[in-house]
């Protein structure tokens, strides 16, 4: 079958029910990329669909009242029994997020009952570091997923915990977590450490200094034979600028894809624009706008130098015309909407550089649109991968270099910016200038 042109064709004639039509569409598209490809793209997608979005709030912390394991445990203490295994590892996290020291793990991201534990103490407002080695598969396994499934958990750690610090090294989960290795999970704090069984069924709990301060240099040093797996950068308060500059330095930004729920408009503004409209009251604001300034101008002149393509969806561009709300950033950057005469300005310099060749936009229809607006995905192949997330007082920005998850997000951003529901930039452009002149006149 030629292309898919054919395919709609002999759908329509045979007068396929529309889950038939479904799988049809996706046997078609196997058939064309491979079972593997397919399923790293349907991955991906689904990440995108269900990345979480935490609410402000402030974290309350009870006083400690009692250490029952600590206190009873001198030298070493067998646990078994799953209940009593995760009373400990709760009575640990507890204590460690109390005493703000750094607590060390040496496990999978989809150990949900330690790192849900975690997630609800460790909220942003908590100054314990956490470090976690986890173990990727080369290649990601044999469905090309098994990597990608960490990215989910990773990112919701990231949100979720401050000071949040994942390495990974390469190997077979399996084998390591695996029945025939005698305590794999490893958990170490500045008092304690714990060995758990691979069935989560028996754990020794070690309290003697020098063993606890053993297993904290075996875990350094296994950190020095690792890679770091994610970089989380707090970009409040022009933090996300004075970083911005710097990666700008050392990242060739060859080849630019990115998906933003808005116009990302950002390498467009100048220094009247920010003057103009970031909030007076924000700490230091003199310096917020100066940095904002030089990190604007170098970002338009790396990227006028590439190419770049942009993923937009179209309802949120369209209700940016309209309302001139940049939902993209935390709203006390701003001290109200843009104005239709800079909503103009910054329309007409988009469409000056589609013009010119290096800025590609890619209107997508809202119901396919597979990011949430409080995400932006900014990917330069084969270099490095930036999330970065914007909530009410939250504003991240998460690094990842590892090259297969790389490689799996740029093939499905790639896949979908040529989509058959996706407008190209002349068509895109097109739908720029109809708004324009239907909402600003």
């Amino acid at each position: 079958m030629k292309n898919h042109v054919h395919l709609e064709t002999l759908m329509a004639e045979l007068q396929l029910a529309p889950d038939e039509r479904q799988e049809v569409l996706e046997a078609y598209e196997i058939t064309q990329i491979g079972q593997v490809q397919y399923n790293r793209r349907c991955k991906v997608r689904e990440i995108l669909n269900s990345l979480l979005t935490i609410e402000e709030k402030t974290s309350v912390v009870p006083k400690l009242e009692q250490e029952m394991y600590l206190r009873t445990a001198e030298g070493q203490r067998l646990i078994q029994g799953e209940l009593e295994i995760n009373r400990l590892v709760s009575n640990i996290i507890y204590e460690n997020v109390i005493r703000g020291g750094e607590l060390r793990l040496l496990t999978q991201p989809d150990n949900d009952l330690l790192m849900e534990s975690l997630l609800l103490l460790c909220d942003d407002n908590i100054q314990t570091k956490v470090t976690q080695i986890i173990c990727l598969e080369a290649g990601g396994g044999r469905d090309g997923c098994r990597n990608l499934e960490n990215i989910r958990r990773i990112l919701r750690y990231g949100v979720g915990i401050r000071h949040y610090e994942p390495r990974y090294y390469y190997g077979r989960p399996a084998e390591h977590y695996g029945v025939m290795n005698v305590m794999p999970y490893l958990v170490v704090t500045d008092r304690c450490a714990v060995q758990i069984s691979s069935d989560w069924k028996a754990a020794i709990l070690h309290s003697e200094p020098a063993v606890v301060t053993y297993f904290r240099h075996f875990f350094e040093k296994m950190c020095r034979q690792s890679h770091t797996f994610m970089t989380s950068i707090d970009g409040f308060l022009g933090n996300q600028a004075k970083w911005g500059q710097q990666y700008l330095q050392i990242t060739a930004l060859s080849n630019i894809l990115e998906i933003c729920s808005g116009l990302c408009s950002v390498q467009f503004w100048d220094e009247t624009l920010i003057r103009k409209y970031i909030n007076p009251g924000i700490p230091d604001c003199e310096s917020v706008i100066k940095n904002y300034s030089a990190y604007v101008s170098v970002l338009y002149q790396v990227k006028k130098r590439r190419h770049t393509t942009v993923l937009m969806n179209a309802s949120f561009v369209e209700r940016f015309i309209q309302d001139g709300i940049l939902r993209e950033y935390p709203s006390v950057f701003f001290k109200g909407a843009i104005s239709a005469a800079d909503r103009r300005l910054l329309i007409e310099r988009i469409l000056k550089a589609v013009d010119e060749g290096w800025y590609h936009i890619r209107l997508l229809p809202g119901e396919n649109f597979p990011l949430y607006y409080h995400w932006e995905i900014l990917l330069s192949r084969g270099e490095s991968m930036l999330f970065q997330y914007a909530h009410q007082n939250q504003f991240k920005i998460f690094q990842f270099t590892e090259a297969d998850i790389l490689e799996a997000v740029y093939d499905y951003l790639a896949s979908i910016s040529v989509g058959k529901d996706t407008l190209d930039d002349a068509q895109s452009a097109a739908q720029l200038r109809e708004w324009m002149e239907e909402y600003l006149g």
